[in-house]
């Protein structure tokens, strides 16, 4: 589990922090939405769930984007992905979540799956601007399977 760990967080530091063949130097760097720190427990509930329904959308209609579409679609999956451990930290939960206690039992499990995606969202971004239509698609798939992985575990059910 901690070889997994280390490991998605050096593939995200490099991705994150080395442009990748010269592509990345346009696209602006993500960072965690600093009104978070100022958000209650209700409206951190509220904005990852309109969060995850934004990336929902946008994943599924991105196999089809190219150019400016597909970079836009990618840095909003990527920026919601850095947003998403914020908004689940100090156990901000609610009647109205779907998240499963499990995240605040192995939260650093958790966030891990969020530096994977944010390692594949990033690899999306860049195929995007570089029209990569390859890497695009492979890193389209991968997010998919974070998604899923992260829902299976740590989504509450019923």
């Amino acid at each position: 589990m901690l070889n997994r760990k280390l490991t998605a967080m050096t593939l995200a530091a490099a991705i994150l922090l080395s442009p990748i063949g010269g592509m990345a130097d346009d696209l602006p760097a993500v960072v965690v939405d600093p009104a978070i720190a100022t958000m209650t427990a209700d409206q951190k509930v509220e904005a990852r769930q309109a969060a995850m329904k934004e990336d929902g959308k946008t994943l599924k209609g991105a196999k089809d984007l190219t150019g400016a579409e597909a970079v836009a679609a990618a840095t909003t999956v990527l920026q919601n992905m850095t947003n998403f451990p914020a908004l689940f930290a100090d156990g901000a939960t609610n009647d109205k979540s779907g998240a499963s206690p499990l995240i605040w039992q192995e939260f650093d499990k958790f966030t891990a799956i969020f530096v994977e995606a944010q390692a594949d969202a990033t690899k999306l971004r860049v195929a995007a601007a570089s029209g990569d239509a390859a890497t695009y698609a492979a890193s389209l798939k991968a997010l998919g399977q974070v998604c899923g992985e992260c829902h299976q575990t740590y989504r509450k059910r019923d």
